[in-house]
């Protein structure tokens, strides 16, 4: 659920970020429609993300080989994570759902300060000017991004095209020990012997 979520939540951001208002508008699609695709979507998986990352973080709380292979910045990763997704949740649901503190058009503001920032062409009155929310959710996302090389989150980058071709695995039964001797091999539950009643050199 949460890998799932927040593909489509990073797919979300290309689109809402990368891709410029007057494109969308040349494709034939319309503010209304961008908008309310953006919130509909967003909020599922926004809500799929949120609830994923719940599940994670109880499998590393509760399963004991998991906790045990839990470093400190695993917990970093995760607060910061967590902060990120709950300031995007709060974005979508506030400014664009309850419309709380006026509207804003993150296209005409954030999104034209992000991609910026790779033409190096600066606007950081555009991010001075948006609501606190988006510059909390900017400001942990760039705290996220730095931190991920050094996380989990590094598995990212990796493809696994070497799955593609790799052999088969042979899985092959356990024969029972006891199947080995000469009793036959007793189902269910079998007690400890006491020394005495021990057969043979174990």
């Amino acid at each position: 659920m949460f890998h799932f979520g927040i593909l489509a939540v990073f797919l979300g951001r290309v689109m809402g970020l990368g891709i410029p208002k007057s494109w969308t508008r040349a494709v034939g699609m319309s503010d209304e429609l961008y908008h309310f695709l953006a919130i509909t979507i967003g909020a599922v998986a926004g809500v799929c993300t949120t609830v994923g990352l719940a599940l994670l973080i109880y499998r590393r709380r509760t399963v004991g080989p998991v906790f045990r292979a839990t470093t400190r910045m695993d917990k970093v990763m995760y607060l910061v994570l967590a902060v990120v997704i709950a300031l995007g949740m709060w974005n979508t649901i506030a400014g664009s759902i309850l419309n709380l503190g006026g509207h804003y058009d993150y296209r005409e503001g954030v999104s034209v300060w992000f991609r910026g920032i790779f033409r190096f062409d600066l606007h950081p009155e555009l991010m001075a000017d948006a609501p606190i929310g988006f510059q909390l959710h900017g400001m942990a996302a760039m705290l996220l991004f730095a931190l991920w090389p050094f996380t989990r989150l590094v598995h990212v980058f990796s493809v696994p095209l070497g799955y593609l071709w790799r052999p088969y695995v042979v899985y092959r039964a356990k024969q029972p020990r006891e199947a080995v001797g000469s009793r036959p091999p007793r189902r269910g539950w079998e007690g400890v012997r006491r020394p005495e009643e021990r057969v043979g050199p174990f």
